[in-house]
Order: structure tokens, then C-alpha cells, then sequence
């Protein structure tokens, strides 16, 4: 099989379970509906949940990375997001962290995920 090197956009819909969460723009491309990875809508620029919705869109891509690997042998697999960790439960709160891994090219454009 090929080796997989990215994820799509319809790949990173699927595994989050939402319907239409990733559109199409013909004059601007990919948009996201960043609503719908959050517990509160977004209503303005000013308005908070960065934090939440990267954290968000990143675990759905280890899902969809999950998916795409499944069948590929070792050195074809998407290594971009590896599993997140967690550490102890502190003052109702746990600290939880997830990577992305990219290959990053000497040149200034054509990023891809990393493999193992």
C-alpha cells in the first residue's frame, strides 16, 4: 500500500461524527464550524474557546489517523498525531496534552505528517 502522509477534510468530518462540520467555500476553501466542536457557540472574533476547538479538531484527526492506518504496515503508517496523555486530576481539572508531528520539508511549503 501507499504510505499515508496526511489526512483529509472529509476524513477529519467522518471521525468527528458531525454532520457538515467541515464546508467547502468556492472563494475561500475550507471552512470549519468551530460552533460545533464547542460546549458554547461562537458569536463574535472576541469571543474565547481557541483552546478547546484546536484540542478538539486534533483528537478527531487521531481518530480519522486511527482509521487510514488500519491495514498499513509499519513505515506507511500517519505517525501526525499520536495518542494524547493525561496526567492526575488536580482541583477538578486534568492536564491533558496531544502532539502533532510533521515533517517539515527545507523547503517553505509541503508540510506532511510524520510516519512510523
Amino acid at each position: 500500500m501507499a504510505q499515508v502522509t496526511d489526512l483529509t477534510w472529509q476524513q477529519i468530518e467522518t471521525a468527528s461524527g458531525l454532520n457538515d462540520l467541515i464546508q467547502i467555500d468556492p472563494t475561500h476553501g475550507v471552512m470549519i464550524k468551530v460552533s460545533a466542536l464547542l460546549a458554547n457557540p461562537v458569536t463574535a472574533k472576541s469571543a474565547s474557546g481557541v483552546v478547546e476547538a484546536l484540542f478538539e479538531l486534533r483528537n478527531h484527526a487521531a481518530t480519522a489517523q486511527a482509521t487510514v492506518n488500519a491495514g498499513q504496515t509499519i513505515g506507511e503508517r500517519l505517525a501526525a498525531f499520536p495518542p494524547t496523555t493525561s496526567g492526575t486530576a488536580v482541583n477538578g481539572y486534568v492536564v491533558q496534552a496531544g502532539q502533532i508531528i510533521v515533517k517539515t520539508p527545507l523547503a517553505t511549503n509541503g508540510i506532511v505528517g510524520a510516519n512510523n
